[in-house]
């Protein structure tokens, strides 16, 4: 990327304007300014922020960088969605660079511009005669004003198979393309498209940075299909190969919904309202309650817990108050629980969901609800215990091992610690048969845990050692990158020596595309920050790839003849023109082949 271009990216983005921006309290310190570090649980301020320099840096845990690298960690972005983010909030245009060459970024920047004038059609379409019906259930039925209608980009797909396809065709976008960005479907019968949302109140999916992901969809008619949301879009590579899983715009595992809006609340009171529809988050947001969001129709998973856990350390979980809602709270406390957040349950009568209970009963009631609400912990036990008669001896002892569960799922000691001393107290069990009963419960976690991890060593031994035999060629640039990793300062002389598309292997192209983006960008370049970019599966196979090199001596002298390597297997395996066999060569093969035929 153009260092020019970054070093003014990085001027209209002062740092501390940008960390204010996105909740973190900065305290003036001589020249600079101290915060508690974003990245950590830091009881004191123990990271500085240099304005001049453009930097920050935490004593704690060691974490530091630019504007770039605070906005890549906090938002959980890449690089590029890092640099873009910057860009519109500078009013900045991103130039093209190298990086943007790759297909997945620029597939991502394709789909974020169809749903961008997907999300155009469906918002004129309530202004048609057709649309009026859904306008009339968002403003009447669902009582939302025409501010928060706007604000969250409603709209009306029609009742047609076409209608959003003849528009978008003549947009220029092609059928294949709005096949795989999920706008429409395709007949596995008779191969023709077909409009994907037909006939529903339209709600777009913006993401923490403004892009438009995909679509929820809400019926207006008589499909059974109460909802409808975009599929993952996952791209060409996975369905060709079936090899890592790379998702280039929606995945349903990790999008929250309406978090772009409740970010800005969360990051300060560190709370979020977890609802289950996006039609409960919107009528909170529009009777205040602004740090709603929800997991759009399923159920939470932990990419969404880690998600939410950059903005918020505690979930108050406002779910459906039926019997499958209830169910799902449940689940959901344990999965918070698990990925470090803190829960409570709110407890709704009178109404079925806090869509229905915010406009029956107002905002009041519902923030009594909210500021009431029971501890996650509590509201387990008070779960555990339906349907029981913890007098009988087998029923108590029922209870007892599904609470001793719930505990050891607790990562912190403290809290786990603290919910022991309650089980024990308050059901009338020794505190020894508890802590024992729970230590147990972990104790086979852990071994199952590391049981699977030898599993999975093995087989990606196994995997990577069939990728070596092979292509020689893999593990040259699996040695290249770990001694670019391990000699920063020798990485821009290896960039101009060898370039990432001389390289045979996916991966080992996409890492070296990362690196020479963060030696343009000035970063620093380790096995760690390296891993960033990464899924969690690719850092493991690039992690347990260096663990073999960090036991060979990889100098500069063995870096060149893994180039050489590289260079010398492309030159063989190179497509041939021509064959250059004169008719007498020509002739002697063939009779060889005749005679070994005979």
């Amino acid at each position: 990327m153009d260092q020019e271009f970054l070093e003014k990216l990085k001027y209209e983005n002062p740092i501390n304007e940008v960390m204010r921006e996105n909740g973190v309290e900065l305290k003036t310190s001589g020249r600079g300014y101290m915060c508690k570090c974003p990245f950590h649980d830091d009881s004191t301020a123990s990271c500085s922020v240099v304005p001049s320099q453009g930097f920050f840096h935490c004593f704690g845990c060691g974490v530091s960088g630019d504007v770039v690298t605070f906005v890549r960690k906090y938002r959980s972005l890449s690089f590029m969605d890092a640099v873009n983010y910057l860009a519109q909030r500078a009013g900045m245009t991103v130039p093209t660079w190298q990086g943007n060459d790759d297909k997945s970024y620029k597939r991502r920047m394709r789909i974020y511009e169809m749903n961008k004038c997907a999300a155009r059609f469906f918002r004129d379409q309530l202004k048609t005669q057709d649309g009026l019906r859904c306008l009339n259930y968002l403003v009447h039925t669902r009582k939302l004003s025409a501010d928060v209608i706007k604000k969250y980009g409603m709209g009306f797909a029609p009742k047609s198979f076409t209608a959003l396809k003849s528009y978008m065709l003549g947009c220029g976008y092609s059928e294949d393309e709005l096949v795989s960005a999920s706008l429409l479907g395709r007949s596995q019968t008779s191969g023709r498209t077909y409009d994907f949302f037909m006939d529903r109140a339209m709600f777009p999916f913006i993401d923490v940075s403004g892009n438009i992901v995909g679509f929820g969809g809400r019926t207006l008619g008589e499909d059974k299909r109460k909802y409808l949301n975009t599929g993952d879009t996952t791209s060409e590579e996975f369905r060709r190969t079936n090899d890592e899983k790379k998702l280039d715009g929606y995945s349903k595992a990790r999008f929250v919904f309406s978090l772009n809006y409740a970010k800005d609340v969360s990051v300060k009171s560190r709370e979020l309202l977890l609802c289950e529809g996006n039609l409960d988050v919107i009528s909170l947001y529009q009777h205040g309650f602004t740090n709603a969001v929800a997991s759009c129709g399923t159920a939470l998973t932990p990419e969404q817990v880690k998600v939410m856990k950059n903005y918020a350390d505690r979930v108050v979980i406002c779910y459906d108050a039926d019997d499958p809602g209830q169910k799902a709270a449940l689940r959901a406390v344990g999965m918070l629980r698990s990925g470090g957040l803190g829960s409570s349950v709110i407890h709704m009568e009178g109404a079925k969901d806090p869509d229905e209970y915010i406009n029956k009963f107002g905002e009041d009631h519902f923030r009594y609800l909210v500021n009431n609400a029971a501890d996650g912990f509590d509201f387990e036990l008070g779960y555990y215990s339906r349907g029981l008669d913890l007098e009988k001896r087998d029923d108590k002892i029922r209870f007892l091992k599904m609470a001793y569960t719930s505990i050891a799922g607790e990562p912190d000691s403290t809290a786990r610690d603290t919910m022991e001393r309650q089980l024990a107290e308050q059901y009338n069990v020794s505190f020894d048969v508890v802590r024992a009963a729970v230590d147990d419960i972990m104790m086979r976690e852990m071994d199952s845990q590391r049981r699977a991890k030898q599993r999975e060593e093995v087989r990606q031994t196994i995997v990577a050692d069939e990728e070596v035999a092979a292509n020689k060629a893999v593990y040259c640039e699996r040695g290249l990158i770990y001694y670019i990793c391990t000699n920063a300062d020798a990485a821009q002389e290896i960039g101009q020596r060898i370039s990432p598309d001389e390289f045979t292997d996916d991966l080992n192209r996409k890492i070296l595309l990362d690196i020479s983006g963060r030696i343009a960008l000035g970063d620093i370049i380790s096995v760690d920050v390296v891993c960033e970019s990464l899924s969690e599966e690719e850092a493991e196979r690039l992690k347990r790839s260096f663990a073999k090199y960090k036991t060979l001596n990889v100098d500069r002298g063995v870096a060149e003849q893994y180039i050489d390597s590289i260079k010398e297997y492309n030159k063989k395996n190179a497509p041939k023109q021509d064959d250059g066999l004169t008719e007498k060569d020509y002739l002697k093969m063939m009779e060889e082949l005749r005679r070994k035929k005979c």
